[in-house]
Protein backbone atom coordinates (compact mmCIF):
# COMPACT_ATOMS: atom_id res chain seq x y z
CA UNK A 1 0.00 0.00 0.00
CA UNK A 2 1.32 3.48 -0.67
CA UNK A 3 1.64 6.57 2.14
CA UNK A 4 -0.96 8.12 1.20
CA UNK A 5 -3.54 5.04 1.62
CA UNK A 6 -2.19 4.27 4.85
CA UNK A 7 -2.24 7.40 6.68
CA UNK A 8 -6.31 8.04 7.05
CA UNK A 9 -7.34 4.18 7.20
CA UNK A 10 -8.72 3.50 10.52
CA UNK A 11 -6.86 2.06 13.57
CA UNK A 12 -9.21 -0.69 13.35
CA UNK A 13 -8.38 -0.85 9.45
CA UNK A 14 -5.01 -1.50 10.12
CA UNK A 15 -5.31 -4.24 12.35
CA UNK A 16 -7.50 -6.16 10.49
CA UNK A 17 -5.10 -5.47 7.27
CA UNK A 18 -2.26 -6.56 9.34
CA UNK A 19 -3.68 -9.65 10.98
CA UNK A 20 -4.67 -10.47 7.02
CA UNK A 21 -0.87 -10.00 6.00
CA UNK A 22 -2.79 -7.44 3.68
CA UNK A 23 0.27 -4.86 4.87
CA UNK A 24 2.97 -5.57 7.57
CA UNK A 25 3.36 -3.48 10.49
CA UNK A 26 6.64 -1.85 9.76
CA UNK A 27 5.20 -0.17 6.95
CA UNK A 28 2.16 1.17 9.04
CA UNK A 29 4.87 2.17 11.49
CA UNK A 30 7.35 3.67 8.81
CA UNK A 31 4.78 5.55 7.08
CA UNK A 32 3.72 7.37 10.15
CA UNK A 33 7.24 8.12 11.11
CA UNK A 34 7.70 9.69 7.97
CA UNK A 35 4.41 11.77 8.05
CA UNK A 36 5.51 13.02 11.61
CA UNK A 37 9.02 13.76 9.64
CA UNK A 38 7.02 15.55 7.34
CA UNK A 39 4.41 17.60 9.00
CA UNK A 40 5.18 17.66 13.00
CA UNK A 41 7.73 21.18 11.96
CA UNK A 42 4.35 22.85 10.96
CA UNK A 43 2.08 21.57 13.96
CA UNK A 44 4.16 20.68 16.80
CA UNK A 45 1.84 17.86 17.91
CA UNK A 46 4.49 15.10 18.76
CA UNK A 47 6.93 15.75 20.95
CA UNK A 48 8.83 12.66 21.49
CA UNK A 49 9.54 9.56 18.56
CA UNK A 50 10.73 6.55 19.44
CA UNK A 51 11.83 5.70 15.86
CA UNK A 52 14.23 2.67 16.66
CA UNK A 53 12.33 0.82 18.80
CA UNK A 54 8.77 1.46 17.17
CA UNK A 55 10.69 -0.12 14.23
CA UNK A 56 12.16 -2.88 15.83
CA UNK A 57 8.83 -3.63 17.70
CA UNK A 58 6.98 -3.44 14.19
CA UNK A 59 9.61 -6.06 12.75
CA UNK A 60 8.86 -8.56 15.77
CA UNK A 61 4.90 -7.77 15.24
CA UNK A 62 5.11 -9.22 11.26
CA UNK A 63 7.52 -12.09 12.37
CA UNK A 64 5.01 -12.73 14.93
CA UNK A 65 2.12 -12.98 12.21
CA UNK A 66 3.96 -15.18 10.03
CA UNK A 67 4.48 -17.45 13.06
CA UNK A 68 0.81 -17.44 13.81
CA UNK A 69 0.82 -15.72 16.79
CA UNK A 70 -1.27 -12.77 17.28
CA UNK A 71 -0.61 -10.52 20.20
CA UNK A 72 -3.68 -8.99 20.59
CA UNK A 73 -6.28 -6.72 19.33
CA UNK A 74 -3.78 -3.85 18.37
CA UNK A 75 -1.17 -5.93 17.13
CA UNK A 76 1.44 -4.07 15.29
CA UNK A 77 -1.01 -0.69 15.34
CA UNK A 78 1.18 2.27 16.36
CA UNK A 79 -0.24 5.17 18.44
CA UNK A 80 1.30 7.78 20.11
CA UNK A 81 0.41 8.48 24.21
CA UNK A 82 0.31 12.08 26.07
CA UNK A 83 3.49 13.27 27.22
CA UNK A 84 1.52 13.05 31.04
CA UNK A 85 1.56 9.20 30.87
CA UNK A 86 4.61 7.34 32.60
CA UNK A 87 5.99 5.31 29.71
CA UNK A 88 9.48 3.13 30.91
CA UNK A 89 12.36 4.34 29.28
CA UNK A 90 10.74 7.56 27.47
CA UNK A 91 10.95 10.93 28.99
CA UNK A 92 7.73 11.90 30.67
CA UNK A 93 7.68 15.07 31.08
CA UNK A 94 4.03 16.82 31.18
CA UNK A 95 5.28 20.31 29.79
CA UNK A 96 6.47 20.99 32.90
CA UNK A 97 10.24 22.32 33.24
CA UNK A 98 11.06 20.45 36.62
CA UNK A 99 9.94 17.38 34.34
CA UNK A 100 12.08 17.96 31.52
CA UNK A 101 14.45 14.82 31.42
CA UNK A 102 12.26 12.81 33.71
CA UNK A 103 12.40 8.96 32.38
CA UNK A 104 10.12 6.82 34.27
CA UNK A 105 11.09 3.28 35.19
CA UNK A 106 7.43 1.97 34.99
CA UNK A 107 4.40 2.44 31.85
CA UNK A 108 0.99 4.07 33.40
CA UNK A 109 -1.97 1.05 33.75
CA UNK A 110 -3.13 2.33 30.34
CA UNK A 111 0.26 1.99 28.63
CA UNK A 112 0.87 -1.53 30.00
CA UNK A 113 -2.92 -2.36 28.93
CA UNK A 114 -2.24 -0.93 25.36
CA UNK A 115 1.27 -3.07 25.00
CA UNK A 116 -0.37 -6.45 26.13
CA UNK A 117 -2.79 -5.90 23.00
CA UNK A 118 0.23 -5.39 20.90
CA UNK A 119 0.15 -1.60 20.00
CA UNK A 120 3.64 0.05 19.40
CA UNK A 121 3.97 3.46 20.76
CA UNK A 122 6.12 5.53 18.07
CA UNK A 123 5.83 8.82 20.38
CA UNK A 124 4.40 11.17 23.00
CA UNK A 125 1.97 13.97 22.51
CA UNK A 126 2.40 17.81 23.60
CA UNK A 127 0.04 19.12 26.38
CA UNK A 128 -0.49 22.15 28.24
CA UNK A 129 1.88 22.08 31.58
CA UNK A 130 0.56 19.37 33.71
CA UNK A 131 -2.52 18.97 31.70
CA UNK A 132 -4.07 22.41 32.97
CA UNK A 133 -5.11 24.84 30.46
CA UNK A 134 -6.94 24.93 27.43
CA UNK A 135 -4.64 25.46 24.97
CA UNK A 136 -1.55 23.47 24.35
CA UNK A 137 1.84 24.89 25.30
CA UNK A 138 4.46 24.91 27.72
CA UNK A 139 8.35 25.90 27.71
CA UNK A 140 9.51 23.10 26.54
CA UNK A 141 8.08 22.20 23.84
CA UNK A 142 6.00 25.36 22.37
CA UNK A 143 2.35 25.65 21.44
CA UNK A 144 0.88 23.36 18.87
CA UNK A 145 -1.39 24.35 15.94
CA UNK A 146 -4.40 23.75 15.13
CA UNK A 147 -4.52 21.44 11.69
CA UNK A 148 -6.79 23.50 9.99
CA UNK A 149 -5.82 26.94 10.72
CA UNK A 150 -1.71 26.63 11.75
CA UNK A 151 -3.01 30.23 13.95
CA UNK A 152 -5.59 28.67 15.64
CA UNK A 153 -5.42 26.85 18.58
CA UNK A 154 -5.45 22.96 19.13
CA UNK A 155 -7.28 23.08 22.27
CA UNK A 156 -6.23 21.59 25.23
CA UNK A 157 -4.64 20.05 27.27
CA UNK A 158 -4.73 16.74 24.57
CA UNK A 159 -3.93 19.34 21.75
CA UNK A 160 -0.83 17.39 20.90
CA UNK A 161 -3.22 14.19 20.50
CA UNK A 162 -6.07 15.63 18.37
CA UNK A 163 -4.12 17.80 15.78
CA UNK A 164 -1.89 13.94 15.73
CA UNK A 165 -4.86 12.67 14.52
CA UNK A 166 -6.43 15.35 12.05
CA UNK A 167 -2.86 15.54 10.24
CA UNK A 168 -2.64 11.81 9.44
CA UNK A 169 0.29 11.20 11.77
CA UNK A 170 -1.52 8.28 13.58
CA UNK A 171 -4.43 6.60 14.06
CA UNK A 172 -4.96 6.21 17.42
CA UNK A 173 -3.76 8.45 20.48
CA UNK A 174 -4.81 8.60 24.11
CA UNK A 175 -4.98 11.48 26.20
CA UNK A 176 -6.81 12.45 29.44
CA UNK A 177 -9.76 14.72 30.33
CA UNK A 178 -10.18 16.87 33.81
CA UNK A 179 -12.14 19.64 32.51
CA UNK A 180 -12.76 18.91 28.65
CA UNK A 181 -8.75 18.27 28.06
CA UNK A 182 -9.91 15.53 25.54
CA UNK A 183 -13.48 16.90 24.57
CA UNK A 184 -12.00 20.24 23.50
CA UNK A 185 -9.17 19.24 21.37
CA UNK A 186 -11.31 16.72 19.79
CA UNK A 187 -14.15 19.71 18.60
CA UNK A 188 -11.23 22.01 17.52
CA UNK A 189 -9.76 19.57 15.34
CA UNK A 190 -12.76 17.54 14.11
CA UNK A 191 -11.68 14.61 15.62
CA UNK A 192 -13.25 12.17 18.12
CA UNK A 193 -12.80 11.96 21.83
CA UNK A 194 -14.39 9.58 24.69
CA UNK A 195 -14.24 10.60 28.46
CA UNK A 196 -15.46 7.51 29.67
CA UNK A 197 -17.62 7.18 33.17
CA UNK A 198 -14.94 7.99 35.83
CA UNK A 199 -13.38 4.81 37.50
CA UNK A 200 -14.08 2.60 34.72
CA UNK A 201 -10.43 3.48 32.91
CA UNK A 202 -7.08 3.38 35.07
CA UNK A 203 -5.78 6.67 35.85
CA UNK A 204 -2.53 5.51 37.39
CA UNK A 205 0.45 6.68 36.16
CA UNK A 206 -0.57 9.97 34.89
CA UNK A 207 2.39 12.42 35.90
CA UNK A 208 1.35 15.11 38.27
CA UNK A 209 3.59 18.04 39.90
CA UNK A 210 6.66 16.15 42.10
CA UNK A 211 6.45 18.76 44.61
CA UNK A 212 3.30 16.97 45.51
CA UNK A 213 4.48 13.42 46.69
CA UNK A 214 1.62 12.21 46.64
CA UNK A 215 -0.95 11.96 43.24
CA UNK A 216 -3.56 13.98 44.88
CA UNK A 217 -5.98 13.73 41.90
CA UNK A 218 -8.76 10.82 43.11
CA UNK A 219 -11.95 12.07 41.40
CA UNK A 220 -13.27 13.70 38.20
CA UNK A 221 -10.29 13.21 36.39
CA UNK A 222 -10.23 10.15 33.86
CA UNK A 223 -8.28 8.65 30.86
CA UNK A 224 -9.55 7.76 26.98
CA UNK A 225 -8.82 7.74 23.67
CA UNK A 226 -9.16 10.00 20.50
CA UNK A 227 -9.30 8.66 17.25
CA UNK A 228 -11.09 9.93 13.39
CA UNK A 229 -13.52 7.05 13.73
CA UNK A 230 -16.21 6.16 16.51
CA UNK A 231 -15.27 2.34 16.44
CA UNK A 232 -11.56 3.30 17.01
CA UNK A 233 -13.05 4.45 20.15
CA UNK A 234 -14.67 1.48 20.92
CA UNK A 235 -11.69 -0.57 20.33
CA UNK A 236 -9.67 1.51 22.17
CA UNK A 237 -12.08 1.52 25.48
CA UNK A 238 -12.26 -2.66 24.96
CA UNK A 239 -8.67 -3.03 25.87
CA UNK A 240 -8.18 0.11 28.15
CA UNK A 241 -11.61 -0.16 30.37
CA UNK A 242 -10.16 -3.26 32.61
CA UNK A 243 -8.18 -3.70 35.82
CA UNK A 244 -4.62 -4.91 35.95
CA UNK A 245 -2.66 -7.00 38.38
CA UNK A 246 -1.92 -3.68 40.03
CA UNK A 247 -5.21 -1.66 39.91
CA UNK A 248 -8.29 -3.75 40.76
CA UNK A 249 -10.47 -0.95 42.01
CA UNK A 250 -11.94 -0.02 38.80
CA UNK A 251 -15.68 -0.57 37.60
CA UNK A 252 -16.37 -3.42 34.72
CA UNK A 253 -18.80 -2.11 32.68
CA UNK A 254 -21.07 -4.10 29.97
CA UNK A 255 -19.60 -4.00 26.58
CA UNK A 256 -23.21 -3.86 24.93
CA UNK A 257 -24.27 -6.19 22.44
CA UNK A 258 -27.79 -4.01 21.80
CA UNK A 259 -28.63 -2.95 18.21
CA UNK A 260 -29.32 0.26 18.31
CA UNK A 261 -32.11 1.96 15.90
CA UNK A 262 -32.47 5.53 15.38
CA UNK A 263 -36.31 5.58 15.16
CA UNK A 264 -36.08 3.98 18.50
CA UNK A 265 -33.62 6.61 20.01
CA UNK A 266 -35.14 9.91 22.35
CA UNK A 267 -32.64 12.35 22.50
CA UNK A 268 -32.80 15.26 25.14
CA UNK A 269 -30.56 18.69 23.57
CA UNK A 270 -30.01 22.33 23.83
CA UNK A 271 -27.76 24.36 22.58
CA UNK A 272 -27.12 27.10 25.43
CA UNK A 273 -27.11 26.37 29.11
CA UNK A 274 -26.33 28.55 32.29
CA UNK A 275 -26.30 31.56 30.44
CA UNK A 276 -23.29 31.29 28.77
CA UNK A 277 -23.16 32.26 25.33
CA UNK A 278 -22.79 29.94 22.41
CA UNK A 279 -21.74 31.42 18.75
CA UNK A 280 -25.16 31.21 16.54
CA UNK A 281 -23.12 29.44 13.92
CA UNK A 282 -22.57 26.15 16.12
CA UNK A 283 -26.21 26.49 17.65
CA UNK A 284 -27.35 27.03 14.03
CA UNK A 285 -25.31 23.81 13.11
CA UNK A 286 -26.52 21.93 16.23
CA UNK A 287 -29.94 22.97 15.23
CA UNK A 288 -29.68 21.84 12.09
CA UNK A 289 -28.43 18.44 12.62
CA UNK A 290 -31.35 17.54 15.41
CA UNK A 291 -33.80 18.18 12.18
CA UNK A 292 -31.63 15.61 10.41
CA UNK A 293 -32.49 13.12 13.45
CA UNK A 294 -35.99 13.81 14.11
CA UNK A 295 -36.57 13.48 10.35
CA UNK A 296 -35.05 10.27 10.62
CA UNK A 297 -36.92 9.45 13.11
CA UNK A 298 -35.39 9.85 16.52
CA UNK A 299 -37.51 11.83 19.43
CA UNK A 300 -35.93 14.93 19.87
CA UNK A 301 -36.55 17.09 23.12
CA UNK A 302 -34.87 20.38 23.21
CA UNK A 303 -34.33 20.81 27.58
CA UNK A 304 -31.55 21.08 29.81
CA UNK A 305 -31.08 19.18 32.42
CA UNK A 306 -32.57 20.49 35.61
CA UNK A 307 -29.11 21.01 37.62
CA UNK A 308 -27.86 24.20 38.91
CA UNK A 309 -24.77 24.10 36.68
CA UNK A 310 -23.79 27.41 38.89
CA UNK A 311 -23.32 25.08 41.62
CA UNK A 312 -21.61 22.19 39.47
CA UNK A 313 -18.95 24.71 38.28
CA UNK A 314 -17.74 25.77 41.71
CA UNK A 315 -18.05 22.03 43.40
CA UNK A 316 -16.09 20.67 40.19
CA UNK A 317 -13.58 24.17 41.26
CA UNK A 318 -13.88 22.64 44.70
CA UNK A 319 -12.26 19.33 43.83
CA UNK A 320 -9.64 20.56 42.14
CA UNK A 321 -8.76 22.94 44.48
CA UNK A 322 -8.76 20.31 47.33
CA UNK A 323 -7.08 17.35 45.56
CA UNK A 324 -4.74 19.96 43.42
CA UNK A 325 -3.46 22.05 45.74
CA UNK A 326 -3.49 20.03 48.89
CA UNK A 327 0.03 20.49 49.74
CA UNK A 328 -0.47 24.39 49.80
CA UNK A 329 -1.24 25.33 53.40
CA UNK A 330 -4.11 27.65 54.40
CA UNK A 331 -2.77 30.67 55.31
CA UNK A 332 -0.85 31.08 52.00
CA UNK A 333 -4.02 30.38 50.07
CA UNK A 334 -5.50 33.22 52.13
CA UNK A 335 -2.12 35.45 51.07
CA UNK A 336 -2.92 34.75 47.72
CA UNK A 337 -6.58 35.15 47.52
CA UNK A 338 -6.82 39.13 46.94
CA UNK A 339 -4.32 38.82 44.22
CA UNK A 340 -6.34 36.38 41.97
CA UNK A 341 -9.90 37.76 43.26
CA UNK A 342 -9.75 40.11 40.25
CA UNK A 343 -9.18 36.80 37.65
CA UNK A 344 -11.64 35.04 39.23
CA UNK A 345 -14.49 37.27 39.62
CA UNK A 346 -16.90 35.97 37.01
CA UNK A 347 -15.40 32.25 36.50
CA UNK A 348 -17.24 30.30 39.16
CA UNK A 349 -15.51 26.67 38.38
CA UNK A 350 -11.87 28.57 39.60
CA UNK A 351 -12.87 30.65 42.18
CA UNK A 352 -13.16 27.40 44.76
CA UNK A 353 -9.84 26.39 43.33
CA UNK A 354 -7.92 28.78 45.16
CA UNK A 355 -9.76 29.48 47.91
CA UNK A 356 -8.86 27.98 52.12
CA UNK A 357 -10.59 24.61 52.75
CA UNK A 358 -11.47 22.08 55.16
CA UNK A 359 -12.45 18.30 55.69
CA UNK A 360 -15.80 20.07 56.79
CA UNK A 361 -15.69 22.02 52.86
CA UNK A 362 -14.90 18.76 51.07
CA UNK A 363 -17.85 16.79 52.76
CA UNK A 364 -19.99 19.63 51.46
CA UNK A 365 -18.65 18.99 47.97
CA UNK A 366 -18.73 15.52 48.22
CA UNK A 367 -22.68 15.74 49.28
CA UNK A 368 -23.35 18.30 46.22
CA UNK A 369 -21.49 15.91 44.04
CA UNK A 370 -23.62 13.10 44.92
CA UNK A 371 -27.15 15.40 44.83
CA UNK A 372 -26.09 16.58 40.99
CA UNK A 373 -25.17 12.99 40.25
CA UNK A 374 -28.43 11.47 40.99
CA UNK A 375 -30.14 14.72 39.76
CA UNK A 376 -28.16 13.84 36.11
CA UNK A 377 -28.90 10.18 36.18
CA UNK A 378 -32.78 10.86 36.81
CA UNK A 379 -32.80 13.27 33.76
CA UNK A 380 -31.19 10.86 31.67
CA UNK A 381 -33.61 8.18 32.69
CA UNK A 382 -35.81 9.99 29.90
CA UNK A 383 -33.48 10.38 27.43
CA UNK A 384 -31.07 7.85 25.83
CA UNK A 385 -28.51 10.38 25.56
CA UNK A 386 -28.39 14.37 25.79
CA UNK A 387 -26.87 16.79 23.28
CA UNK A 388 -25.24 19.85 24.01
CA UNK A 389 -22.00 22.44 22.91
CA UNK A 390 -18.64 20.75 23.42
CA UNK A 391 -17.51 24.95 23.82
CA UNK A 392 -19.05 28.14 23.27
CA UNK A 393 -16.41 28.96 20.10
CA UNK A 394 -15.24 26.57 17.51
CA UNK A 395 -10.79 26.46 17.46
CA UNK A 396 -9.80 30.61 18.15
CA UNK A 397 -6.53 31.98 17.65
CA UNK A 398 -3.36 31.80 19.66
CA UNK A 399 -4.29 33.59 22.65
CA UNK A 400 -2.14 34.95 25.15
CA UNK A 401 -2.36 34.37 28.80
CA UNK A 402 -2.66 37.81 31.32
CA UNK A 403 -0.02 36.76 32.92
CA UNK A 404 2.74 33.87 34.45
CA UNK A 405 2.42 32.04 37.67
CA UNK A 406 5.30 30.32 37.48
CA UNK A 407 5.14 27.50 34.73
CA UNK A 408 1.47 28.34 34.37
CA UNK A 409 -0.69 30.33 31.95
CA UNK A 410 -3.33 32.88 34.27
CA UNK A 411 -6.17 34.57 31.85
CA UNK A 412 -8.04 37.44 33.02
CA UNK A 413 -8.98 38.08 29.51
CA UNK A 414 -12.23 37.30 27.13
CA UNK A 415 -13.06 35.66 24.01
CA UNK A 416 -15.51 36.83 21.56
CA UNK A 417 -19.06 34.97 21.01
CA UNK A 418 -21.75 36.61 19.13
CA UNK A 419 -20.10 40.32 19.81
CA UNK A 420 -19.68 39.58 23.34
CA UNK A 421 -16.65 39.47 25.56
CA UNK A 422 -17.17 36.20 27.23
CA UNK A 423 -14.05 35.17 30.05
CA UNK A 424 -11.60 32.83 28.57
CA UNK A 425 -12.36 29.93 30.97
CA UNK A 426 -15.92 30.25 31.08
CA UNK A 427 -15.92 29.86 26.87
CA UNK A 428 -13.47 27.05 26.73
CA UNK A 429 -14.73 25.07 30.23
CA UNK A 430 -18.33 26.08 30.83
CA UNK A 431 -20.07 23.45 28.71
CA UNK A 432 -17.40 20.43 30.13
CA UNK A 433 -17.01 20.91 33.41
CA UNK A 434 -20.50 19.87 34.59
CA UNK A 435 -20.32 16.80 33.51
CA UNK A 436 -17.09 15.86 34.80
CA UNK A 437 -18.55 16.44 38.34
CA UNK A 438 -21.32 14.65 37.51
CA UNK A 439 -18.94 11.33 35.91
CA UNK A 440 -21.37 10.53 32.75
CA UNK A 441 -19.11 9.00 30.29
CA UNK A 442 -19.31 11.78 26.81
CA UNK A 443 -18.56 11.30 23.27
CA UNK A 444 -17.02 14.67 21.46
CA UNK A 445 -18.03 14.19 17.82
CA UNK A 446 -17.77 16.41 14.75
CA UNK A 447 -21.21 17.67 12.94
CA UNK A 448 -19.97 19.69 9.74
CA UNK A 449 -17.63 22.37 9.10
CA UNK A 450 -18.00 26.56 9.98
CA UNK A 451 -18.08 29.24 7.27
CA UNK A 452 -14.43 29.40 7.88
CA UNK A 453 -13.84 25.83 7.12
CA UNK A 454 -13.46 24.98 11.16
CA UNK A 455 -14.68 21.89 12.67
CA UNK A 456 -18.20 22.19 15.14
CA UNK A 457 -18.30 19.62 17.29
CA UNK A 458 -20.62 18.57 20.36
CA UNK A 459 -21.15 16.29 23.47
CA UNK A 460 -22.95 13.55 23.38
CA UNK A 461 -23.75 12.59 27.20
CA UNK A 462 -25.19 8.77 27.99
CA UNK A 463 -25.41 7.09 31.77
CA UNK A 464 -22.98 6.52 34.02
CA UNK A 465 -21.18 3.10 33.18
CA UNK A 466 -23.03 2.74 29.40
CA UNK A 467 -20.07 3.60 27.74
CA UNK A 468 -20.04 1.51 24.78
CA UNK A 469 -23.70 1.83 24.56
CA UNK A 470 -22.91 5.62 24.51
CA UNK A 471 -20.16 4.38 21.74
CA UNK A 472 -23.01 2.08 19.71
CA UNK A 473 -25.48 4.83 19.70
CA UNK A 474 -22.60 7.52 18.78
CA UNK A 475 -22.19 5.61 15.64
CA UNK A 476 -25.75 5.97 14.41
CA UNK A 477 -25.81 9.35 15.57
CA UNK A 478 -22.52 10.17 13.63
CA UNK A 479 -24.45 8.54 10.30
CA UNK A 480 -26.06 12.34 9.96
CA UNK A 481 -23.43 14.39 10.32
CA UNK A 482 -21.76 16.35 7.51
CA UNK A 483 -18.15 14.32 6.60
CA UNK A 484 -15.38 15.99 5.53
CA UNK A 485 -11.79 15.69 4.53
CA UNK A 486 -9.05 16.45 6.60
CA UNK A 487 -6.74 19.02 5.38
CA UNK A 488 -3.94 17.05 4.62
CA UNK A 489 -6.10 13.95 3.78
Amino acid sequence: MTQDNILFLSATEIANKIRNKEVTSYEVVSTYLQQIEEQNGIFNAVVLIDKENALRQAKLADEAIKSANNWGKLHGVPITIKDNYLTQGLTTTSGYEPLRNHIPTKDAELVKLLKSEGAITIGKTNLSVLAMDMQTDNAIFGKTNNAWDINRTSGGSSGGCAVALATGMIPLSFGNDLAGSIRIPSAYCGVYGFKPTFGVVSVNGIQTDPKELVNGLKSLAVAGPLARTIEDLQLAMDVIAQTTDTDKKLIPINRCKDTVDIKNLKIGWTDEFGNVPVDNEIKKAIQNYIVKLEKSGATVVEIAPPIDFHLAWKTWGSFVGMQGGYSTPNFLKWIGLPFIKGVLKNVPMHQNVVKPTSVKKYMEALNIQESLITQMENFLDDFDVFICPASSVNAFPHHKPTKKLGDFNIYNNSIEVNNELIHYYMATQAYTTPFTLTENPVLSMPISLSKDSLPIGVQVIGKRYSDFRLLKIGIVLDGYSEKFEYPLE
